[in-house]
């Protein structure tokens, strides 16, 4: 089918650069130049032009009303975010009115002027009034709008005092947050240490000394193995094994730089640290995000709290925000409502679960095949006890000592929730 389509594609350019060589020597047995245009046929063009410039503003106009600026993004959840949406809507009124007036100056122009018999183009050169209108205008507005950009971006990137510290770390393909503990600070982390069970690579000293036992048994092992079996193995198994002990040994060199910076400070902070593959914050609390990422460049995307940046290898980035609308309330926003009423309808039909609104992170970079599966959830609760409930839950089995197996898992008790909650409540009274 694919094929046949080509093959009339072809047809169709063929037969029409053949219709324009008859149409050619039509002209010369005419005696008629190319060049030459009547009067009827520059009317003609006029007239399309005109029906042209309507169904573009009418179409435009249409797609402007109906899908809007914003489409299915319903309103900012962040308190920065309703800045970044005055700025949005700004800018559009610009584009918008230097739209229209642009496209209707260029259709004006080419219909009234259109060519007639007797009508000679006016030569004009250079005017400095002209130049200086249609550069100090966009200049000026450029300027203006890109100073209000840099004084929201201040703020969204500025570290504000008492904000609780996240980590969210990125890799192909998937997100994962690292919650900073009771202490609100992250514990040192580094690339060399990064294994199945400390997938962010978080380093204590305890970690260190485990990799460096470990390793040392790994290596005498292979060691012992190649001294008295050496002979006996093949070349290509032996030149693995040769392989691998060199790795080991480098590794273990590698362990020294990152034990000099090891304080007890920085151990406790790690050890707390909280690893989880969900997002919950409390409304009205303010966030320090920072970022890395593992392989390539990721771009962590906050569509409805309208903040975005860029996970690099090999360095962190920052963005604080504060959420003002809760998950269960925007769910409760008619224009939400109503967009998922009409998703949830065409999910019926195709024989799927309904789904409900869920506050998103995103990868907005393409970063590989997978990179549509790169998302989470975020959840903001209205609440800070909710909040610490749910995070009692994860300080269960998530700790960052508990997940390299550096320690038990604790045991959290129904009587310990309701001890969170107890305290909570008097902290509020």
């Amino acid at each position: 089918m694919k094929f046949l389509i080509i093959i009339v594609i072809v047809l169709v350019i063929i037969t029409a650069a053949q219709l324009m060589k008859v149409y050619e020597h039509s002209s010369r047995l005419r005696n008629k130049d190319e060049a030459d245009v009547t009067e009827g046929e520059t009317k003609f063009n006029a007239g399309m032009l005109l029906v042209f410039y309507l169904a573009l503003m009418i179409s435009s106009t249409y797609l402007f009303i109906v899908y809007g600026a914003r489409p299915g993004l319903g309103p900012s959840a962040s308190e920065h975010g309703v800045e970044i949406d005055y700025l949005y809507d700004v800018n559009w009124i610009i584009l918008i009115i230097v739209y229209y007036l642009t496209q209707t100056l260029l259709f004006v122009f080419a219909i009234k002027y259109h060519q007639k018999k007797g009508r000679k183009a006016v030569f004009f050169s250079h005017s400095t009034k002209l130049e200086l209108l249609w550069t100090v205008i966009p200049a000026v507005t450029l300027a203006g709008i890109i100073i209000a950009g840099l004084m929201v971006w201040n703020k969204i990137t500025a570290m504000p005092e008492n904000a609780q510290v996240i980590e969210i770390y990125a890799k192909q393909f998937d997100w994962t947050v690292r919650y900073s503990g009771e202490d609100n600070t992250l514990g040192n982390s580094n690339f060399k240490v990064i294994e199945t069970n400390n997938p962010l690579g978080v380093v204590t000293s305890d970690l260190i000394d485990a990799k460096e036992l470990a390793w040392k048994a790994d290596i005498a092992k292979l060691e012992k193995t190649i001294s008295e079996e050496g002979d006996l193995i093949p070349d290509a198994k032996l030149s693995e094994m040769k392989f691998k002990l060199e790795r080991l040994n480098r590794q273990l060199i590698r362990l020294t730089p990152l034990r000099k910076v090891q304080t007890p400070q920085t151990d406790s902070a790690a050890n707390d640290d909280v690893i989880v593959k969900e997002l919950y914050l409390v409304k009205g609390e303010v966030y320090e995000f920072k970022f890395r990422s593992r392989d390539v460049i990721h771009s962590a995307l906050f569509p409805h709290f309208r903040a975005q940046m860029n996970c690099v290898p090999g360095m962190t980035t920052r963005l604080s925000f504060k959420p003002t609308i809760s998950t269960a309330e925007m769910r409760e926003n008619p224009e939400v409502i109503a967009q998922y009423k009409k998703t949830n309808e065409k999910r019926a039909a195709e024989g799927r679960e309904e789904v409900d609104f869920n506050y998103l992170l995103l990868c907005n970079k393409i970063c590989g095949a997978s990179h549509y599966n790169m998302q989470m959830n975020i959840v903001v609760v209205d609440t800070q006890a909710e909040f610490d409930i749910w995070y009692a839950k994860q300080k269960e089995s998530k700790t960052f000592a508990q997940l390299a197996g550096l320690l038990e898992p604790e045991e959290i008790t129904d009587s310990t929730i309701k001890e969170v909650i107890v305290i909570q409540e008097v902290a509020a009274d």
